[in-house]
């Protein structure tokens, strides 16, 4: 087995805004394992709000002892950060089904095989309002319309928004309110019957808050930041009626697979979401869609230069091009700059 590594910058066709700042790409690192002929591919996105840097993760699966790989089947934490575990564990997942000639999904235990056939997102992140039909008009057409909230500008937002496109909103206000009025003022503009969720709208400590907004609508609450791992996951119905399970967060798919099915066992509605990653990213976590109530993974059409293909979104269905491994190749031409670690 042989392990090679290439930090990459994820660029976005525009500057992507949320609560939490404004930036034109995300750092990556790319895994690579090869056996044979057999390659797998793994990626770790690291917006600048996880605190884990692309530097940190290179120098995690650099000194990464590839004699322990069997570990990551075996459900064994190898002490790695949960960015550089979802990077590694992908990339193995997609070489050892590969090597089957199986999808990567056929490979975790207790998996529901139901395909691809949960509502999709895309995400209209923070925009000017002039530039708002610009961009709806550059999306795929998913089942439903995610829009990034958080701002003084929120209620002008959902105005224009209402007025150039009829799809059902998601609301996702990433902690950036601070009462329930606000929350409550956004689903109205909205519409209430055609909203179909409500992101993480408070601070991820703020349990309270989120519970007594769950109180006051009936518009579903689902936690994101507020829910990093299994302990937080064993809380959540206290204040939340849906989780967002993102790879980066969960550290690879046999846990966000774990998450998942302990997360139905509580009566909680899963979604499948992502922090920007590319194709391969989002790719790879389609591979649980069977597990998901909604799937965000909308990665692809922010990005301008997806070094992977395989994914694509066709009347509102995610759809994966690819029948093993996690259904992903690397495009051709992709400009990578792979640095081989060793074997």
């Amino acid at each position: 087995m042989e392990l090679s590594l290439a930090r990459y910058r994820l660029l976005f066709i525009h500057p992507f805004g949320t609560a939490h700042g404004l930036r034109d790409g995300t750092d990556t690192v790319f895994v690579r394992l090869t056996h044979g002929c057999i390659t797998g591919y793994g990626e770790a996105t690291l917006p600048p709000y996880l605190e884990i840097t692309q530097q940190s993760v290179f120098e995690e699966l650099k000194d990464f002892n590839l004699d322990h790989l069997q570990y990551l089947e075996n459900g064994v934490e190898p002490g790695l950060s949960a960015p550089a575990r979802a990077a590694l564990s992908t990339a193995y997942y997609d070489l050892m089904s590969k090597d089957l000639g199986r999808s990567a999904s056929s490979l975790i235990v207790g998996l529901p095989n139901t395909g691809c056939d949960a509502p999709t997102m895309v995400t209209l992140g923070h925009s000017l309002l002039n530039h708002i039909s610009l961009k709806l008009s550059e999306m795929p057409r998913s089942s439903c319309l995610k829009v990034k909230l958080g701002s003084l500008a929120d209620k002008a937002t959902l105005k224009a928004v209402k007025e150039l496109d009829q799809r059902p909103l998601f609301l996702d206000a990433n902690q950036g309110w601070t009462s329930v009025v606000q929350a409550l003022d956004a689903i109205a503009i909205a519409g209430e019957a055609d909203v179909v969720g409500l992101e993480q709208p408070f601070a991820k400590e703020r349990w309270d808050l989120h519970a007594e907004l769950r109180n006051v609508t009936a518009v579903p609450i689902y936690g994101d930041e507020s829910i990093q791992g299994v302990a937080d996951l064993e809380r959540a119905t206290e204040a939340f009626d849906g989780v967002n399970l993102k790879l980066m967060k969960c550290g690879g798919l046999d846990s966000a697979a774990a998450m998942a099915k302990r997360a139905r066992e509580l009566g909680l509605k899963v979604m499948l979401g992502s922090m920007s990653e590319s194709s391969l990213g989002c790719g790879a976590m389609a591979q649980l869609a069977g597990s998901a109530d909604l799937l965000d993974l909308d990665g692809p059409w922010l990005i301008k230069n997806d070094p992977f293909q395989g994914l694509r979104m066709e009347d509102g269905r995610l759809l994966i091009e690819g029948t093993t491994g996690v259904g992903i190749e690397l495009r051709s031409g992709a400009q990578l700059n792979w640095i081989h670690i060793g074997a």
